[in-house]
């Protein structure tokens, strides 16, 4: 009877695991110049977001609309999984890109 009950059990546990489907991801790219924030949410669904209209007059502009921009997805139930950036010492060559995942 006790093998049965366990069987049940991992039965279970098995197909809710296997129910739940992967999970949901999220690439953001920040370029320092051109500056310019791109996101995407998997195959024709990318977006570009250009500097605001108050760069011009903000130096911190293009930091805060990344920082809108990452608000925004922590919102939604993501979480950050990882950062890579590339490029070099010249600030116009340099990429960074966020990976965020929802479960």
């Amino acid at each position: 009877m006790m093998k049965l009950l366990l069987s049940i059990v991992f039965m279970v546990m098995v197909s809710v695991a296997a129910w739940a489907g992967p999970p949901s991801l999220v690439l953001v790219q920040y370029r320092a110049f051109p500056h310019h924030i791109k996101l995407t949410r998997g195959a024709g669904k990318t977006e570009v977001i250009k500097p605001s209209s108050a760069a011009g007059n903000n130096k911190n502009a293009e930091f805060e609309q990344l920082h809108a921009v990452l608000t925004g997805l922590y919102r939604e139930g993501y979480a950050l999984q990882s950062t890579s950036v590339l490029g070099s010492a010249d600030r116009a060559t340099e990429v960074a890109t966020y990976v965020l995942v929802k479960p």
